[in-house]
């Protein structure tokens, strides 16, 4: 559901996994060459497609109306199938989860992508975990844990993780027989997905179900396994029917572009299947469905963007720094950041840049809302967003969604960057106060 896109260059470590890469040149030479990229574009007057990296949400539409029905149509057909195919497991999973009070409640919205998220995991990166070392593993969870821990040896710890991660393969995706569905082996595809830096909340949320597993008789474990990686397989291939105009560069920018990323720290962020954009998108609208009604209930609303909306490079915005993030000053009339500060004033939302820990906004702030209470809708692109949900849910603050309708950050995707866009009828619609 949430949460921001792209990295902010070495803003900071600790908002991962909401943002997360690397400056490729020095920022006084990238505002250089962004502003020569964005004046060779040929001005035209009438609309223009925007550039599609890996998804756009428009597809084939001048805007994302279309995309926003069809998710909201197919997340309801894989609740309905799901309970309708492992209707034991879900049911089970949810009594154990009701009787055992240290692990967070769940609803049917956030069981189900859950469970979904195990088994897209476990078929897209289980070869991959069984093929690697446990000491590798583990020296790359001790920088993975590093890199959050200090914004100044960051950007270090980075090159030394894509070096290592390439030497050793990490994200290498070797052919290999089914993996038998054993405690033993989802163990190891949970350490290895903590070693690569880039599924954390995922983590947090899958030792629930490890822990649901281990609580099976030996004899049911297997099939309960099994039964998540066939829904896994079900999802996949009705999601690429549903969803797959939307995804449709992926895989020529794995094939293309990719390989360039052997040795980058966000070789496996970049290196995303399919699937996972599909699983991302679904798990986006599921949360904010779980979490709506909390959403509602608060006196203030704020939105928070990533840098990659704004129209201005780094050194050119005006923004003013804050407690909460930077606060658009308005300097750019066809900003987008400065269109949807401007929307905010119109319908009593405030709008910031990522700050450097979004904690700020849990707790009482009376200074940010009358009653004390704040919503954050938390834009990003759609590999980000739900594990920044999951992540401010920790946190106590209640959260919406909103998908950027394509990617172009400098971080991980463009060589200048390209300014991003979103849909102001989807953000007014989370902002309405009908369920």
């Amino acid at each position: 559901m949430l949460f921001l896109c792209c990295t902010p260059i070495i803003l900071s470590s600790r908002l991962d996994p909401l943002y997360r890469g690397f400056v490729p040149w020095p920022r006084s030479l990238h505002g250089v060459v962004r502003m020569v990229y964005l004046s060779s574009i040929p001005k035209t007057s009438g609309p223009q497609m925007p550039e599609i990296i890996t998804y756009s949400l428009r597809a084939s539409h001048n805007n994302s109306d279309e995309y926003y029905q069809t998710i909201s149509a197919f997340s309801t057909e894989v609740l309905a199938h799901a309970f309708q195919q492992v209707p034991e497991l879900l049911g089970s999973f949810q009594s154990w989860n009701e009787h055992t009070p240290h692990i967070s409640p769940r609803d049917r919205e956030e069981t189900v992508f859950e469970l979904l998220s195990l088994g897209v995991l476990w078929r897209v990166y289980t070869p991959s975990a069984l093929a690697s070392r446990a000491g590798a593993r583990r020296f790359l969870t001790w920088l993975a844990v590093l890199r959050k821990r200090s914004d100044i040896l960051k950007p270090g710890v980075d090159l030394l993780r894509g070096w290592l991660g390439g030497l050793l393969s990490l994200h290498k995706k070797p052919n290999h027989p089914a993996v038998p569905p054993t405690l033993k082996n989802m163990d190891v595809l949970l350490e290895w997905l903590r070693a690569s830096g880039e599924f954390s909340e995922d983590v947090k949320r899958l030792k629930a179900w490890r822990e649901f597993f281990a609580s099976l008789s030996p004899g049911a474990v297997s099939p309960a396994l099994q039964e998540a990686i066939d829904l896994a397989g079900w999802f996949e291939s009705h999601s690429l029917e549903r969803l797959g105009e939307y995804t449709g560069h992926v895989e020529t920018f794995l094939s293309n572009t990719h390989p360039r990323y052997h040795w980058r720290e966000d070789n496996l962020f970049t290196g995303r299947q399919r699937v996972e954009y599909h699983l991302n998108m679904l798990g986006s609208e599921l949360l904010n469905r779980s979490l709506r009604a909390g959403f509602l209930e608060t006196t203030g609303k704020i939105v928070i963007v990533p840098p990659c909306l704004k129209a201005q490079t780094d050194e050119e915005c005006q923004a003013k720094s804050t407690p909460y993030g930077e606060r658009c000053a308005n300097c750019t009339p066809g900003c987008r950041v400065n269109q949807v500060t401007r929307l905010g004033e119109k319908h009593g939302f405030q709008v910031f840049m990522i700050p450097d820990q979004l904690k700020v906004f849990s707790g009482d702030r009376p200074e940010l809302s009358p009653g004390h209470s704040v919503g954050l809708v938390g834009v990003s692109c759609p590999l980000t967003n739900a594990s920044g949900g999951w992540e401010i849910k920790s946190l106590g603050v209640p959260a919406q969604g909103l998908l950027l309708d394509y990617c172009g950050c400098s971080y991980h995707w463009h060589k200048v960057g390209i300014p991003t866009d979103i849909n102001l009828n989807q953000l007014l619609r989370l902002m309405d106060d009908s369920p």
